[in-house]
């Protein structure tokens, strides 16, 4: 009787408490009434093809049971593609006014994942669509391995109280140069809440910035940054703030690369404004350990533009910056500071409040990789190592991208430390563990690349973002659940009952 009962508790714990989350399976000839159905903890799983329909989403996944979106095969993944028509006129559920505003509009949602999808052609009348518009305080958003070209802006949205991650991920040819002057258009446009940008390559803008932040919170660490075209990237007044109380805005721009071309604007490369002149709203921006190649000797790395008098404040520390001449620049000296140290700058450079400068004429990069350090750099050990330094690095250039690794140290000063080794780490690659400069797979292969940009051990790529067997496993309890737990625990309790007398 007493095993009777032992066994019908078992049994009743193999009996799922709640139904089994759905998988969405979706083709291009499918409606987006498909998608936009899915529920907490649901899978849609997109074929490769050609999409030309609009997306409006709203569900409420939860951070342990998110609404993941992926590809079906992330070596071939599906196209958002709007590219035959303005975003407002093509099939969709929202019909408000600014439904053209981009492809897929997060509105209010709540933990979306978005995994290996490209979006493309997204324009509408206004010169502002987007491949993803995110607002209305939608939070735990996050995109990995995804790639935005030729829309009007790549990405859009932010409120202040949205947040979004994206990872891994390319950004290229956005903008429109019928947009006006006064409201250009950028790869990267966020409006407030917080931002975060990691590992992703993002360069040659039609118009404008690769990135244009007004974020309260944001941090941009790991990428590869190329060829803006009129200077790189901002920190701009959020646009949810009015005025009225104080109000503060920062970012944290670490361990990336930027590469200039011919801006149009070369006296600045990352600009701080407070362009809607509020006097409550202050800014800060700590740069660490980035490799800035210049275009101009004026170029400064950041310009606080504070004319107005706006409380700004930047630390530059352990950067390299070549061909400009101009670490900083700010216009209004008593509301502004900069503080930081442990610079390479150009010969010639003033250093102003910049402390323990390295000067040079040429920083030593090797050719191949690009931007690495020869071990005979004065760069080699100059570092100062603080609570901001990065622990990562982008992997690997132009070619072989979106990928990063274990930075080995923070010894060397600008993006890449001298002594990292080992292979990189792509979207679907289980992460090493700390300390160690490369790890196997999750299916037991190398990881998808080399130092030299080739197929790792598993023939994978870091643009196929499969790194192996091509699938993410999800962390967490077997799908068989506690049954499987409470039969293992019953089968010992009976080999203790054959083995111990009564």
């Amino acid at each position: 009787m007493r095993w009777a009962t032992v066994l019908a508790f078992f049994a009743a714990l193999a009996v799922p408490a709640v139904a089994r989350a759905a998988t969405i399976n979706v083709t291009p000839s499918d409606s987006y009434a498909k998608i936009e159905a899915a529920q907490a903890g649901d899978e849609v799983v997109l074929a490769p093809g050609k999409y030309a329909f609009r997306l409006h989403l709203t569900g409420q996944g939860t951070a342990n049971a998110p609404i993941v979106i992926r590809a079906q095969d992330p070596s071939n993944p599906p196209v958002f593609d709007l590219s035959g028509t303005l975003v407002e006129n093509a099939p969709g559920s929202y019909t408000a006014g600014d439904r053209g505003r981009g492809c897929w509009q997060f509105d209010g949602a709540s933990h979306y994942t978005v995994e290996s999808v490209v979006f493309t052609g997204c324009h509408t009348a206004s010169f502002n669509s987007a491949g993803i518009r995110y607002y209305n305080g939608s939070t735990g958003i996050y995109l990995k391995d995804c790639v935005f070209h030729d829309n009007d802006d790549g990405l859009t949205g932010g409120t202040q109280d949205s947040d979004i991650t994206v990872e891994f991920s390319e950004f290229y040819a956005n903008g429109n140069l019928q947009a006006s002057s006064s409201s250009p258009t950028h790869n990267l446009y966020i409006y407030g809440g917080t931002f975060t940008l990691r590992y992703s390559y993002v360069h040659d803008p039609v118009q404008a910035q690769n990135f244009h932040v007004r974020a309260k919170q944001s941090t941009l660490e790991y990428n590869w940054f190329a060829r803006g075209k009129s200077y790189e990237g901002d920190l701009m007044t959020d646009d949810d703030f009015t005025g009225g109380g104080a109000f503060s805005q920062t970012m944290l721009f670490r361990g990336n690369v930027i590469v200039e071309g011919t801006p149009a604007n070369h006296s600045q490369i990352i600009a701080v404004y407070n362009d809607s002149a509020l006097a409550s709203d202050t800014f800060s921006i700590d740069v660490e350990s980035n490799t800035v190649v210049a275009a101009a000797p004026q170029g400064a790395l950041v310009h606080l533009s504070n004319a107005d008098g706006t409380t700004m404040s930047a630390t530059l520390n352990d950067n390299i910056l070549t061909v400009s001449t101009t670490a900083y620049a700010v216009e209004d000296a008593v509301h502004g500071t900069v503080t930081g140290g442990h610079n390479w700058l150009q010969a010639g450079t003033s250093a102003g409040s910049l402390t323990s400068s390295v000067f040079g004429t040429d920083p030593k990069f090797l050719t191949t990789p690009a931007y690495r350090l020869d071990p005979s750099s004065a760069c080699v050990g100059a570092a100062a190592s603080n609570a901001n330094s990065p622990d990562k690095e982008y992997y690997l250039d132009e070619t072989t991208t979106r990928g990063y690794r274990l930075r080995a140290s923070v010894h060397d000063i600008g993006a890449f430390e001298s002594t990292t080794t080992g292979p990189g780490i792509g979207p679907y690659d289980s992460p090493p563990p700390p300390g160690d400069g490369g790890a196997p797979n999750s299916d037991g292969g190398m990881m998808p690349f080399d130092e030299a940009g080739a197929p790792g051990g598993d023939g994978g790529t870091v643009q196929g973002g499969a790194g192996g067997c091509g699938c993410a496993v999800p962390a967490g309890p077997s799908p068989l659940g506690p049954s499987m737990a409470g039969l293992g625990l019953l089968l010992a309790l009976l080999r203790r009952r054959r083995r111990t007398p009564c």
